[in-house]
This record gives structure tokens, sequence and C-alpha cells, in this order.
């Protein structure tokens, strides 16, 4: 290749559509004359704001293209993972800058990572929240899917910790609370995140933190038939397989949050750093993590304690939802600015979690509730309140999908059926909720499991129409939680004991 002067290297910006004929001359204006060298030409061309040094390198090694996706021009490379490259972009038509996250050109032809790639998109997309960076639209250049994000000004968690070491308490408070509002607002709309890191989070210059990268999230109630072994999940499939939870816990995202926390308070990470995939599964790096208090033994009380909720091996003892872990963030946060700074006290600890056992108890650890109902705010709350207490939720809002899910499954709840009992909700659908009701008691496959229907004022005469047995009861709307626990207990456990000991 012949050695590259000023005119050659303009006329390959031109050939690629990074800079017009006029701006070419303003460039040589400036510079008073075409006779320059390359570094003149390069200090003018950057100078000038027309052209920056990621986009000439690329084209003085002879690229022709991945300057332009859509309308939108590539300023810089911003990171690099597995899968995919994220750039700092410029909107030529309105001058927005944006993030624009670009498939590797190696994985065009692989359906599984481009269905993943989208489905991060179309899930995201819909999702609109400060903590975290939107995406506005999918779309493809020469065959390359690309997303268009919200460019944040600032740098990953993972970057920032890496500088500072260990976080002021404060901080990060402020960090956690951001994150798991981001959480909490996705998990209300049925979204996990499923791959939480320092990394996926992005710190501003003001330190507001926004979540990233929900590539391997689930929806629940959906199939997930992937393995969860890809090396982006891979620390989820280790710690699912050594608290011999089904795949896909909602409560895993509560367990990496806590490891977040941990690593930020002291500057150490909870779990050994290793890219060895056998020993990232392995039982003992998610059950031997080192104390946090061993890292500093004058740890507040406060951060303790929620830490080690957070990241207990036994999920039924950890924060049940992000919303719960976020108000237990902010209950420490409050206490910490009030100076509340009481070093760890283990007694303390036990006295807190054996009073919180009684409090909230985890009744339905181990058991799995599916809710249909249409209203969802319903939905929210009902859901809240039995994960609160150890329940695993199931949402459908269509009676028929709920029933043929049951009767077509064949993948068994930690040794048990999918769903050990089923709520329907006639509030807004009337009776097509009893006809549900009715149908589900009469069919040979589901008429063993247990039923709540849940009835408005208005409906009280369904109390004849319905077909209710023992394990088959109604409640009436508004519908209090200890109401709601005493029918589950009455129906699910006396069945399902009663069973285990015969």
């Amino acid at each position: 290749m012949d050695e590259i002067n000023p005119e050659k290297l303009a006329q390959r910006l031109y050939n690629v559509g990074l800079l017009e004929l006029k701006e070419i001359d303003e460039i040589f204006s400036i510079l008073g004359s075409r006779d320059v060298n390359l570094s003149d030409f390069v200090a003018a061309a950057t100078g000038s704001g027309k052209v920056t040094n990621w986009q000439l390198e690329r084209v003085k090694g002879g690229h022709k293209v991945g300057f332009f996706y859509g309308p939108y021009k590539v300023l810089y490379l911003v990171g690099a993972g597995t899968f995919a490259r994220v750039y700092r972009a410029e909107n030529i038509e309105n001058g927005e800058v944006k993030a624009v996250k670009v498939l590797r050109s190696r994985y065009t032809n692989d359906v599984a990572t481009t269905e993943q790639f989208l489905r991060e998109a179309k899930m995201v997309i819909t999702l609109r929240h400060p903590n975290i960076v939107p995406i506005f639209e999918i779309e493809k250049e020469r065959n390359r899917l690309y997303m268009v994000m919200d460019f944040v000004e600032g740098q990953n968690l993972r970057d920032y910790v890496r500088v500072h070491k260990k976080l002021n308490l404060d901080v990060v408070m402020d960090i956690a609370r951001d994150i798991a509002s981001g959480l909490d607002y996705a998990f209300k709309r049925g979204v996990t995140h499923r791959d939480l890191k320092l990394s996926n989070v992005l710190l501003s210059s003001s330190r507001h933190a926004t979540l990233v990268d929900f590539g391997l999230a689930t929806i629940e109630g959906e199939d997930n038939d992937h393995d969860g072994l890809n090396p982006r999940s891979i620390d989820y499939a280790g710690l699912e397989r050594a608290t011999g939870v089904r795949r896909d816990d909602k409560r895993s995202d509560i367990f990496f949050l806590g490891c977040m926390v941990y690593h930020m308070v002291s500057g150490h990470s909870p779990l050994f750093e290793t890219k060895e995939r056998m020993h990232r599964l392995s039982t003992a790096r998610y059950k031997d993590i080192v104390p946090i208090t061993n890292h500093d033994s004058d740890m507040p009380h406060r951060i303790v304690t929620l830490v080690h909720r957070a990241m207990s091996i036994k999920p039924a003892e950890r924060f049940q939802t992000p919303g719960e872990f976020l108000a237990a963030i902010n209950v420490t946060r409050e206490a910490i600015i009030s100076g509340d700074l009481a070093r760890y006290d283990a007694a303390k600890a036990d006295f807190e979690l054996k009073t919180s056992k009684k409090r909230h108890g985890t009744e339905g650890a181990g058991f799995c509730v599916m809710l249909i109902e249409t209203n969802q705010k319903l939905q929210n709350s009902i859901r809240a309140k039995l994960k609160a207490i150890g329940y695993r939720v199931l949402v459908f809002t269509d009676p028929r999908r709920a029933i043929e899910r049951i009767t077509n499954h064949d993948e068994e709840f930690e040794g048990g059926p999918l769903t050990h009992c089923v709520i329907f909700g006639c509030g807004e659908v009337g009776v097509d909720g009893l006809e549900a009701f009715n149908f589900f008691g009469a069919e040979a496959e589901t008429a063993g499991i247990p039923a709540i229907l849940l009835t408005n004022s208005e409906q009280r005469h369904f109390l004849k129409m319905g077909k209710f047995a023992k394990h088959r009861v109604q409640l009436e709307m508004p519908i209090k939680l200890r109401d709601l626990r005493r029918s589950l207990v009455n129906t699910i456990k006396t069945k399902y004991l009663s069973e285990t000991n015969t």
C-alpha cells in the first residue's frame, strides 16, 4: 500500500462520508496550503471538530465501512464485550448524541445470539425509568443489528471501584438505591436482569447510577429454555446450582446486588475472580464467601446485616423482591446519614434475624402460586405480598393460557408440580373467571389442585354457582393479606403436607 499523505487521507474521508469537499477545503484553508505534512492535517482535522481520532485511525487503516449506522455517525468506541461493541454516535439529522450498541459481525449469522440481542432490545424498549438506560430503536445496517440508547457521560461502576477501591458509605447507599430502584421498576413489569455486575452499571459524573445490558433478562411467566451456561450468565447458573433452586430464580438479582454492595463497601469482591468455567460453577465459590467483617472489623452493623441478608445462601432468607431490598437500603441510608455507625454485633444480628422470621415468615418457601388476574395494580399487589412471605408467583391474564401451561407442563418445580394453587380473579372478567374456576375443578388433570376464587361484593351470587370443595374456596375483595395467607395455608399445606405424610 502506498504511503498515505494528507490528500489521500482527505479523499478517503470523503469516500466514506465523514467529510464533504467543502469541509476538506476549509481544513486546508486553515493550514494555509495543501502542501502540508500528515500530522499537521490530522491536527487541523481533529481540531476543527469535524472528525475524531478514532475515525481518522480507522480510515488510515483502510476501513471503508462501520462509520454509519442508519442516521448515526460513529464518533468513537466506548466499550466492547463478547457479543457487541458500544459506540458514541451523533445523529446527523438532529445532532443528538446517543450510544449505539452493534452486534459483532462474527455473530451476524448466529441465530441464537441475534435472537438474544433482539430480545434484549424488545424487552428494554418498553422500560422507561431514571435508573435504566433506555433503548429507543433496533435496526440493521449491512445486515448488522444495532440498538440505539441514551449516552451516559461517565464510566461504568467496575472502573470507578477499581480506581476508588473502598467507597464512602453514603456513596454506596446512593448507588445501591439507584440500582435497586431500577430493578424494582423492571420487576414490577415482570422483568428481571439476570446479569447484574459492576460493569453493567453506568455512573454519571454526578454519581447517578443506571442499569444497562438486560441481554439475559427474563420475563415473569415466560418459558426460558436457554441453559444458563453461556459466559455472561454462568455466575447466576453457579449460584442457582449452589442453592438448589430452579434456574432463573427471581431472587438471584438480589444476591448479586448484595455482592456489589459488599464490593463497594469493602473494596474486595466477595466472589473469587476467575475465568475458569468450572471454578465459577463451584458451589464453594458461593458458600464459602469471606465475611465482610474480615475486611473491616469496625463495619457498621446496619451495613453488615443488609449485605448478609441480601447474600444469604438460603434464598428464602434474602430480600424476596427488589422493592423489599430497596426499602431496606433506604432505611439503612437514612440511618448512616444520621450517624448510626454502631459496630457490627453478631448476637444482635442473630436476634434480628429470628425476629424478622417471626414477623415476616417464610411460610411460602418451596410453594408456587399461579395468579390469573387482568387488573395490573391488583396483580402487582398480590404478587408482592405473596413473594414477601416466600411464595413463588406466576402471573397470567388469560385463564385458558394458564390452564394450558399447567396441563402441558412436564417439568417439576423443586420436586413438585408447576403450581400448588391457582387464584382466579373475577373482579374485571366477571362470570368468565367463575367459568374458568369451575372448568379447572372439573378436569381430571387439574381437579386436585387447590384453587381460590376472588370475587367482589357484586358477585356474591357466584357462591351458589361455583364448584367448591375443601381445597377450592372463595374470598371476597378487597382482600386482607392475613385472609389470603390463611386460605393458602389451609389449601396448599393441608393438601401437600398430608400427601407427604401418608
